[in-house]
């Protein structure tokens, strides 16, 4: 008898003779399988034939500069939506009115790098810039250069003044290939409003179009080629710029006339695209931002495959096998599938069920071979796993809840605080819908928020009245003692992030690492608010709860600062309905 007992289990035991082994059923039809593909193997290695090449190499082509006008237009929203993030981030829209370009590049520089922007322009509205962050090109290391120069260069640029006379609700931004003193770019252009919806400047985000080439080239794997409105190339991911050649004005004209009924190819010749001693063809089409507009040409190039031509025995040959061949897998594979593989699916699919954490599957026993003993084994092991696994989780949470008296029971003041923060969090974690798995982690992060506390002295932890600057020092250590007590503990490893981030702020002045926005983990800005809450309506040593109204309040003033201004709003409209609307008397 093994520890789990399994052995010895009466349904381990049922080892029923095994009538028609796996090893049989799959040999024999297989065997014929085998006889009738090396018939027809031996035969097409001498006559192999390989037609309809071109139109294959048509589709080929026109799938390629499909995925390159979606890699085009998914790059664009990328870049509009770095657009959207820097406007919307607390501050920048005041620091680009009064220009102060220090401010501007302070508030943003963590999403630049965060985000892998390689350049972005903010102006203002009268087109003069005030500051430019821009990734120094060709080098082995990633860094930026920084201008600040306030010259008007782009109060010209057509899609700067589209921004600037954009109104309010407006949401739209302007995309065009620019030629600039540092580089050919394609730039994405948005406005920046402040709270009075007032336009304050104007942000681009741009990419090299060599850049802008290389990534074309790694979403599609054609070779891509960026052309302007003359015909002449921009930039292209050929090795040299020797295999691409100017396009005629009269195809030019062509493409963009009949851009939405025709697709227009160029094929290789050593004048073009060719390259050494391989040929090329050239899918040609718009250069098309998500506005609908066209900023120039765009060409995919695919190397061409040798047509390799078939007489008409040789055709009919090789048709009647495979037709045969086909037919011969089919009548065998069904009957082979029907019977083998319907147990075996069934035993993947709860061996899925089980890795993503569900317990309570069963597989039925639907033969009387090895995939039986198989299932019959995999149920018991089901059985002996669930009761292992209730039983480790109900200790690992009694251990937690423990740890949690124990700290209630050393800080008398905050009794009972645990199992409020827990008991809000999770109801504001329904609300915005959060996934089980999540929640799990989410409730025990919650109850071990101040687990770091144990590290206190009792005379700073317990502490009548303010704390002094040193003993706040000191108090706050207790995220990274709890970070050092939880990492290391698979179990509590993802739940750590509450403990050791819950006192971050929005806006990056919070303990202990200063972390900004969205680098902070999703759980800990829900659980901040929700700690703040709780700590306002209950009575402290230094001061006396105030009602949930003005709690709220103090909430919703630090929305953007402290607290995630999107969960401030989802928090915001749960306490209005639950607390302060009537249904929960305070």
């Amino acid at each position: 008898m093994n520890y789990l007992g399994v052995v010895d289990s009466p349904q381990f035991r049922a080892t029923e003779k095994i009538k028609w082994p796996i090893r049989l059923k799959i040999t024999l039809p297989f065997l014929f399988l085998a006889l009738a593909v090396a018939t027809g193997v031996t035969i097409l290695f001498w006559r192999i034939v390989l037609e309809n090449v071109d139109e294959r190499f048509n589709n080929q082509l026109y799938e390629a500069g499909r995925l390159t006008a979606d890699a085009i237009a998914s790059i664009e929203s990328n870049q509009a939506e770095s657009i959207r993030l820097f406007a919307n981030t607390a501050g920048v829209a005041e620091a680009l009115r009064s220009k102060d370009a220090e401010e501007v590049r302070r508030l943003v520089m963590g999403a630049v790098v965060n985000n892998q922007v390689q350049a972005v322009e903010f102006i203002d509205t009268s087109g003069a810039l005030v500051l430019a962050i821009r990734q120094r090109q060709n080098t082995e290391t990633i860094s930026y250069e920084y201008v600040q120069d306030g010259l008007p260069v782009f109060a010209a640029w057509p899609i700067v003044q589209k921004a600037l006379e954009s109104q309010p609700g407006d949401f739209q931004k302007y995309a065009s290939f620019v030629q600039t003193d540092w580089g050919s770019y394609f730039y994405v252009a948005g406005p920046v409003r402040n709270s009075a919806q007032e336009i304050t400047g104007v942000t681009l985000v741009g990419l090299p179009v060599s850049a802008l080439a290389r990534m074309l080239r790694e979403a599609t794997l054609a070779q891509v080629t960026l052309y302007d409105f003359e015909g002449q190339p921009i930039s292209t991911s050929f090795p040299t710029t020797g295999y691409t050649q100017p396009l005629d004005r009269s195809l030019i004209d062509e493409i963009l006339t009949k851009q939405d009924i025709s697709s227009f190819r160029r094929d290789a010749s050593s004048r073009d695209i060719s390259g050494k001693d391989l040929d090329y063809g050239e899918i040609l089409g718009p250069w098309e931002t998500n506005n609908g507009e066209d900023i120039g040409l765009v060409g995919s190039a695919l190397v061409k495959n040798v047509l390799i031509t078939a007489t008409l025995p040789s055709r009919i040959l090789t048709i009647s096998l495979v037709f045969l061949t086909v037919l011969l897998i089919i009548l065998i594979g069904f009957n082979l599938s029907t019977v083998i593989t319907r147990p075996l699916v069934h035993l993947m699919k709860a061996t899925q069920s089980v890795a993503s954490g569900d317990l309570e599957v069963h597989v039925a026993k639907e033969s009387n071979d090895e995939i039986a003993v198989l299932a019959d084994s995999f149920n018991v092991m089901i059985q002996n796993l669930t009761q292992t696994h209730q039983e480790m989780v109900s200790n690992y949470d009694s251990t937690l809840e423990g740890w949690v008296k124990i700290l209630e029971i050393r800080d008398k003041e905050t009794s009972g605080h645990s199992q409020r923060v827990v008991e809000l969090t999770m109801a504001i974690a329904d609300v915005m819908g959060i996934p089980e798995d999540r929640k799990v982690t989410l409730h025990r992060g919650a109850l071990l928020h101040d687990i770091g506390k144990l590290g206190i002295p009792d005379s700073i932890l317990l502490k009548n009245g303010p704390l002094t600057p040193e003993e706040m020092k000191i108090m706050r250590k207790h995220p990274a003692y709890a970070y050092e007590m939880l990492r290391n503990i698979p179990y509590l490893a993802q739940a750590s992030v509450i403990p050791f981030c819950h006192h971050e702020w929005w806006n990056g002045n919070g303990y202990p690492r200063q972390l900004i926005g969205e680098s902070i983990p999703l759980e800990a800005r829900v659980f901040a608010i929700v700690d703040a809450w709780d700590a306002l309506t209950t009575d402290r040593p230094y001061r006396k709860r105030v009602t949930p109204g003005e709690a709220l309040d103090v909430i919703i003033g630090e929305s953007g600062r402290q607290f995630d201004p999107r969960l401030v709003e989802i928090f915001a409209h749960y306490i209005e309905t639950n607390f302060l609307g009537g249904k929960v008397t305070i």
